[in-house]
């Protein structure tokens, strides 16, 4: 009895520390990807911007208007997973087993010894879907440096006249962070 007790404590504390991290790990996803919504919109609004003042018959106004249909898939993208990060986040908050059900199942022999593992095969798969989730939101920002990359390749040297106007576009947070990933 002392050992099958000893057994449920550490896998329901193995999964309790599980879920601590995959809440670290689900708010700093959340916060990545709300930078990523309003980079891309800022991006989008620029690239907008740079192809009003294309002239119609540039060579590089189809890949630039490419680009801009990639940024609106990735700001779609972004903005479908943050419902889906807070609620991973509000359910890793929750006990994965209702605690009524763990007191009842121990006057049940090996009952909670059932719960334990039971919460503990949930956990799992709770983790797993987290992982998957937060993958998805890192591809989204890897996508968003391809297209700002892409971006700089497709696009040629702007004129005087076309910077002035990109860059009134454009706030110096915006400026940085672009300037980061073109770096990178």
């Amino acid at each position: 009895m002392r050992n099958r007790t000893l057994l449920c404590c550490v896998l329901l504390l193995s999964l309790t520390a599980g879920c601590a991290d995959d809440a670290t790990t689900l708010a700093q996803a959340h916060a990545a990807t709300t930078t990523l919504v309003q980079d891309a919109q800022s991006t989008r609004a620029t690239l907008a911007a740079k192809l009003s003042t294309m002239p119609a018959s540039d060579p590089s106004r189809s890949n630039v208007q490419s680009q801009l249909n990639q940024l609106d898939q990735i700001i779609s993208t972004a903005q479908t997973a943050l419902p889906k990060l807070d609620a991973a986040a509000a359910a890793t908050a929750q006990p994965a087993i209702d605690p009524a059900i763990v007191q009842a199942a121990g006057a049940i022999p090996y009952g909670s010894l059932a719960v334990a593992v039971i919460g503990l095969i949930f956990g799992i798969v709770k983790h797993i879907q987290n992982g998957n989730l937060v993958e998805k939101t890192q591809d989204a920002e890897k996508a968003f440096e391809q297209v700002v990359g892409a971006l700089d390749a497709a696009l040629p040297s702007p004129t005087p006249d076309q910077q002035a106007k990109v860059n009134a576009v454009l706030d110096s947070d915006v400026k940085a962070k672009v300037a980061a990933v073109r770096t990178a």
